[in-house]
Protein backbone atom coordinates (compact mmCIF):
# COMPACT_ATOMS: atom_id res chain seq x y z
CA UNK A 1 0.00 0.00 0.00
CA UNK A 2 1.32 3.42 -0.99
CA UNK A 3 1.63 5.65 2.08
CA UNK A 4 3.59 8.68 0.83
CA UNK A 5 4.65 10.37 -2.42
CA UNK A 6 7.97 12.23 -2.58
CA UNK A 7 8.19 14.93 -5.24
CA UNK A 8 11.32 16.57 -6.51
CA UNK A 9 10.67 20.29 -6.96
CA UNK A 10 12.47 21.77 -9.96
CA UNK A 11 11.33 20.29 -13.26
CA UNK A 12 8.78 18.07 -11.54
CA UNK A 13 6.26 20.35 -9.84
CA UNK A 14 7.47 23.75 -11.06
CA UNK A 15 8.86 24.42 -14.54
CA UNK A 16 11.94 26.10 -13.14
CA UNK A 17 14.81 24.23 -14.78
CA UNK A 18 14.51 26.00 -18.14
CA UNK A 19 14.50 29.38 -16.36
CA UNK A 20 17.58 28.41 -14.36
CA UNK A 21 19.35 27.20 -17.51
CA UNK A 22 18.70 30.44 -19.40
CA UNK A 23 19.73 32.58 -16.45
CA UNK A 24 22.92 30.62 -15.90
CA UNK A 25 23.91 30.70 -19.57
CA UNK A 26 23.37 34.47 -19.68
CA UNK A 27 25.68 34.96 -16.68
CA UNK A 28 28.34 32.61 -18.05
CA UNK A 29 28.37 34.21 -21.52
CA UNK A 30 30.61 37.16 -20.52
CA UNK A 31 33.22 34.62 -19.40
CA UNK A 32 33.25 33.18 -22.91
CA UNK A 33 31.13 30.11 -22.22
CA UNK A 34 28.70 29.17 -24.99
CA UNK A 35 26.35 26.17 -24.96
CA UNK A 36 22.80 25.58 -26.19
CA UNK A 37 19.99 25.28 -23.67
CA UNK A 38 19.36 21.70 -24.78
CA UNK A 39 23.00 20.67 -24.44
CA UNK A 40 23.31 22.33 -21.04
CA UNK A 41 20.17 20.54 -19.84
CA UNK A 42 21.51 17.25 -21.15
CA UNK A 43 24.97 17.67 -19.62
CA UNK A 44 24.07 18.99 -16.16
CA UNK A 45 20.63 17.74 -15.07
CA UNK A 46 19.93 18.08 -11.37
CA UNK A 47 23.46 19.08 -10.35
CA UNK A 48 24.29 21.83 -7.90
CA UNK A 49 25.49 25.09 -9.45
CA UNK A 50 28.86 24.92 -7.72
CA UNK A 51 29.45 21.43 -9.16
CA UNK A 52 28.45 22.59 -12.65
CA UNK A 53 30.86 25.53 -12.46
CA UNK A 54 33.62 23.18 -11.31
CA UNK A 55 33.02 20.89 -14.30
CA UNK A 56 32.95 23.84 -16.69
CA UNK A 57 36.17 25.10 -15.18
CA UNK A 58 37.88 21.76 -15.69
CA UNK A 59 36.59 21.18 -19.22
CA UNK A 60 36.61 24.67 -20.65
CA UNK A 61 39.16 26.50 -18.51
CA UNK A 62 36.60 29.09 -17.41
CA UNK A 63 36.94 30.75 -14.00
CA UNK A 64 34.04 32.81 -12.70
CA UNK A 65 34.39 35.89 -10.52
CA UNK A 66 34.15 35.85 -6.73
CA UNK A 67 30.69 37.39 -6.84
CA UNK A 68 29.34 34.97 -9.47
CA UNK A 69 27.19 32.84 -7.17
CA UNK A 70 25.72 35.87 -5.40
CA UNK A 71 24.79 37.38 -8.76
CA UNK A 72 23.42 34.03 -9.96
CA UNK A 73 21.19 33.63 -6.90
CA UNK A 74 19.87 37.16 -7.31
CA UNK A 75 19.22 36.61 -11.03
CA UNK A 76 17.43 33.32 -10.33
CA UNK A 77 15.15 34.94 -7.76
CA UNK A 78 14.31 37.78 -10.13
CA UNK A 79 13.64 35.42 -13.04
CA UNK A 80 11.56 33.03 -10.98
CA UNK A 81 9.43 35.83 -9.55
CA UNK A 82 8.75 37.02 -13.08
CA UNK A 83 8.45 33.77 -15.05
CA UNK A 84 7.90 30.74 -12.83
CA UNK A 85 4.89 28.55 -13.55
CA UNK A 86 3.75 25.17 -12.35
CA UNK A 87 4.15 22.38 -14.88
CA UNK A 88 0.91 21.92 -16.81
CA UNK A 89 -1.47 19.60 -14.99
CA UNK A 90 0.63 19.31 -11.84
CA UNK A 91 -1.41 21.66 -9.61
CA UNK A 92 -4.47 19.40 -9.88
CA UNK A 93 -2.41 16.33 -8.99
CA UNK A 94 -0.69 18.13 -6.12
CA UNK A 95 -3.94 19.40 -4.65
CA UNK A 96 -6.02 16.24 -5.18
CA UNK A 97 -3.55 13.57 -4.09
CA UNK A 98 -5.11 11.38 -1.40
CA UNK A 99 -1.74 10.14 -0.20
CA UNK A 100 0.41 12.50 1.93
CA UNK A 101 3.26 14.12 0.02
CA UNK A 102 6.60 15.73 0.75
CA UNK A 103 9.27 17.49 -1.27
CA UNK A 104 12.83 16.16 -1.66
CA UNK A 105 15.13 18.66 -3.36
CA UNK A 106 18.75 19.58 -3.92
CA UNK A 107 17.53 23.15 -3.56
CA UNK A 108 17.27 24.93 -0.24
CA UNK A 109 14.11 24.89 1.85
CA UNK A 110 13.79 28.60 1.14
CA UNK A 111 13.94 27.97 -2.60
CA UNK A 112 11.29 25.23 -2.49
CA UNK A 113 9.05 27.36 -0.29
CA UNK A 114 9.41 30.31 -2.68
CA UNK A 115 8.59 28.14 -5.70
CA UNK A 116 5.51 26.56 -4.15
CA UNK A 117 4.22 29.93 -2.98
CA UNK A 118 4.82 31.47 -6.39
CA UNK A 119 2.59 28.83 -8.04
CA UNK A 120 0.11 28.85 -5.12
CA UNK A 121 0.74 25.28 -4.04
CA UNK A 122 2.37 25.79 -0.65
CA UNK A 123 -0.91 25.30 1.23
CA UNK A 124 -1.43 21.98 -0.59
CA UNK A 125 1.80 20.52 0.80
CA UNK A 126 0.72 18.29 3.69
CA UNK A 127 4.15 16.81 4.38
CA UNK A 128 7.72 18.04 4.72
CA UNK A 129 10.43 19.74 2.70
CA UNK A 130 13.58 17.62 2.74
CA UNK A 131 16.55 19.53 1.36
CA UNK A 132 20.13 18.66 0.50
CA UNK A 133 21.10 21.42 2.92
CA UNK A 134 19.99 19.04 5.70
CA UNK A 135 22.50 16.32 4.75
CA UNK A 136 26.20 15.97 4.02
CA UNK A 137 25.89 14.96 0.37
CA UNK A 138 23.32 16.11 -2.23
CA UNK A 139 21.73 13.99 -4.95
CA UNK A 140 22.91 11.79 -6.72
CA UNK A 141 23.86 10.49 -3.27
CA UNK A 142 20.87 8.98 -1.44
CA UNK A 143 21.34 10.92 1.82
CA UNK A 144 18.33 13.21 1.48
CA UNK A 145 16.09 10.22 0.69
CA UNK A 146 17.42 8.32 3.69
CA UNK A 147 16.58 11.40 5.74
CA UNK A 148 13.01 11.35 4.40
CA UNK A 149 12.61 7.66 5.26
CA UNK A 150 13.92 8.30 8.76
CA UNK A 151 11.71 11.31 9.47
CA UNK A 152 8.58 9.78 7.93
CA UNK A 153 9.12 6.47 9.78
CA UNK A 154 8.35 4.58 6.56
CA UNK A 155 9.84 1.70 4.62
CA UNK A 156 10.97 2.08 0.97
CA UNK A 157 8.03 -0.05 -0.17
CA UNK A 158 5.64 2.54 1.35
CA UNK A 159 6.86 5.33 -0.93
CA UNK A 160 6.73 6.44 -4.57
CA UNK A 161 9.14 9.11 -5.84
CA UNK A 162 8.64 11.50 -8.78
CA UNK A 163 11.92 12.75 -10.28
CA UNK A 164 12.85 14.42 -13.56
CA UNK A 165 16.65 14.10 -13.53
CA UNK A 166 19.12 11.21 -13.70
CA UNK A 167 20.69 12.68 -10.57
CA UNK A 168 17.43 12.42 -8.66
CA UNK A 169 16.55 8.96 -9.97
CA UNK A 170 19.98 7.66 -8.95
CA UNK A 171 19.57 9.07 -5.45
CA UNK A 172 16.12 7.57 -4.93
CA UNK A 173 17.09 4.17 -6.33
CA UNK A 174 20.15 3.99 -4.08
CA UNK A 175 17.77 4.47 -1.17
CA UNK A 176 15.71 1.52 -2.42
CA UNK A 177 12.70 3.53 -3.57
CA UNK A 178 10.34 3.13 -6.51
CA UNK A 179 10.75 6.03 -8.93
CA UNK A 180 8.67 7.63 -11.65
CA UNK A 181 10.79 9.37 -14.25
CA UNK A 182 8.89 12.53 -15.20
CA UNK A 183 9.24 14.12 -18.65
CA UNK A 184 6.72 16.98 -18.46
CA UNK A 185 9.04 19.97 -18.00
CA UNK A 186 10.14 22.40 -20.71
CA UNK A 187 13.85 21.54 -20.42
CA UNK A 188 13.39 17.82 -21.21
CA UNK A 189 15.11 16.70 -24.42
CA UNK A 190 14.75 13.71 -26.73
CA UNK A 191 16.23 10.59 -25.21
CA UNK A 192 15.71 11.76 -21.62
CA UNK A 193 13.40 8.84 -20.92
CA UNK A 194 16.16 6.40 -21.85
CA UNK A 195 18.54 8.20 -19.50
CA UNK A 196 16.10 7.89 -16.62
CA UNK A 197 15.45 4.23 -17.34
CA UNK A 198 19.19 3.60 -17.47
CA UNK A 199 19.44 5.14 -14.01
CA UNK A 200 16.81 2.73 -12.71
CA UNK A 201 13.47 4.52 -13.08
CA UNK A 202 10.65 2.02 -12.54
CA UNK A 203 8.08 3.99 -14.50
CA UNK A 204 8.05 6.81 -17.07
CA UNK A 205 5.41 9.54 -17.09
CA UNK A 206 5.51 11.70 -20.19
CA UNK A 207 3.36 14.42 -18.63
CA UNK A 208 1.03 15.16 -15.74
CA UNK A 209 -1.82 13.23 -17.38
CA UNK A 210 0.18 10.01 -17.55
CA UNK A 211 1.50 10.61 -14.02
CA UNK A 212 -2.07 11.00 -12.83
CA UNK A 213 -3.07 7.68 -14.38
CA UNK A 214 -0.16 5.97 -12.68
CA UNK A 215 -1.05 7.50 -9.31
CA UNK A 216 -4.65 6.32 -9.81
CA UNK A 217 -3.38 2.75 -10.22
CA UNK A 218 -1.62 3.11 -6.88
CA UNK A 219 -4.84 4.38 -5.31
CA UNK A 220 -3.29 7.77 -4.59
CA UNK A 221 -5.69 9.81 -6.75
Amino acid sequence: MLKHVLFDNDGTVVDSEIIAVRTTLSLLAPYGFQMSEQEYSRRFPGLLERDIVAIIGQEFGIRVGDDYFDRLRAAHVESFDRELRAISGMPAIFRNLKTPKSMVSNGSVRHVERCLRRVRLRSALDGHIFSAEHVERPKPHPDVYYLALEKLLLQPSDILVVEDSPTGVQAAKQAGLRVVGFLGAAHIHDGHDAQLLDCGADFIAEDAKSLGKLLEKFGAL
